[in-house]
C-alpha cells in the first residue's frame, strides 16, 4: 500500500502491520500541536481499519524516536493558551494511543525523551536501538513528566526508580532501560526495523479478536484486584467464543 505521507508524519501499511513514522527528523522529531493532532486522529482511522492487525511508532532517521515536546512552539504561547491546552487537549493526547485495541509496538531509534518516552509508555512493546537514550527531563525546564509519565513509568519500573529518573530528570542509556524493563529488548540500530516487524507479523498472524481480547484482559490486571481481573478475563474470553474463528482452528484436532 502507497505510503501516506503529511509534513510530520508517514504512514505505511505492509502485511497486517501499519508503520507511522514521526516524520520531523530536523527536530529531533519533536511533537508539535500538528503531530499530535495527526496522531490522534491516525489513532482511530488505524484501529477501524480491517488491512491493519498491529501498529508500530517509530521516528524518521537514526537520531531520534522523539526528543520529547517542541520546545520552540511551547516557548511562543501564552499561559492562557497552554493552560485550555492542557485542560480541554491534554486529556485525549494522554490516552491516543494507549486506547487503541491492537496491539501497538515502539521502535525506539536514538533519543526517547520527555513527551517522546510518554509515547513510547502508552504503547505495548518496545523495543530499542543500542543508541537509544531515555528520560523525563521536565522537572529541569519547571514542568512535570505531564502526559502519563509520573503514572506509567512507575508501574514499568516501580516507583522508587521512577522517583529517581523523574526528579532528577536523568538520561539511561538503552542497556539500563532494558534492565529496568522499560524496553522488552535492545539490538544495533541496523537490526531495529527487522526485529520490530518480525514481532509485529508474529502477533499480526494470529486471529485478530483473541489478539485484541487478550490486551483487553491483560490491561485490565493493571487496573483491579485478582478477583476484578479474573472476571475481566472470562468477560474477554467471551467474544472470542461468540466468533466462529476458534471453530475453524479447531477443525485440524478432529478425528
Amino acid at each position: 500500500m502507497p505510503a501516506r505521507t503529511t509534513d510530520v508524519k508517514t504512514v505505511e501499511i505492509t502485511d497486517g502491520v501499519a508503520v507511522v513514522t514521526f516524520n520531523r527528523p530536523q527536530v529531533m522529531n519533536a511533537l508539535n500541536i500538528q503531530l499530535r493532532e495527526e496522531i490522534m486522529q491516525l489513532a482511530h482511522e488505524l484501529d477501524a481499519d480491517p488491512a491493519v492487525s498491529v501498529i508500530v511508532f517509530t521516528g524518521a532517521g537514526d537520531k531520534a524516536f522523539c526528543a520529547g515536546a517542541d520546545l520552540k512552539e511551547r516557548g511562543q504561547r501564552s499561559t492562557d493558551e497552554m493552560y485550555n491546552e492542557r485542560r480541554f487537549f491534554r486529556n485525549k493526547w494522554v490516552n491516543a494511543i494507549a486506547n487503541i485495541a491492537k496491539p501497538t509496538i515502539a521502535a525506539i531509534n536514538g533519543y526517547c525523551l520527555g513527551g517522546g518516552l510518554e509515547v513510547a509508555l502508552q504503547c505495548d512493546l518496545r523495543i530499542a536501538s543500542d543508541n537509544a537514550k531515555f528520560g523525563l527531563p521536565e522537572v529541569t525546564l519547571g514542568f512535570l513528566p505531564g502526559a502519563g509519565g509520573t503514572q506509567r513509568l512507575p508501574r514499568a519500573i516501580g516507583l522508587q526508580k521512577a522517583k529517581e529518573m523523574i526528579l532528577t530528570g536523568k538520561h539511561i542509556d538503552a542497556a539500563e532501560a532494558e534492565r529496568l524493563g522499560i524496553v522488552l529488548r535492545v539490538v544495533p540500530l541496523s537490526e531495529l526495523f527487522p526485529a520490530v516487524m518480525e514481532l509485529a507479523r508474529s502477533i499480526a498472524k494470529n486471529p485478530r479478536i483473541a489478539v485484541i481480547q487478550a490486551k483487553i484482559a491483560m490491561n485490565a490486571s493493571q487496573e483491579t484486584m485478582l478477583s476484578g481481573g479474573i472476571q475481566a478475563e472470562n468477560e474477554a474470553w467471551l467474544p472470542c467464543l461468540l466468533s466462529d474463528t476458534w471453530k475453524a482452528k479447531l477443525e485440524r484436532f478432529k478425528d
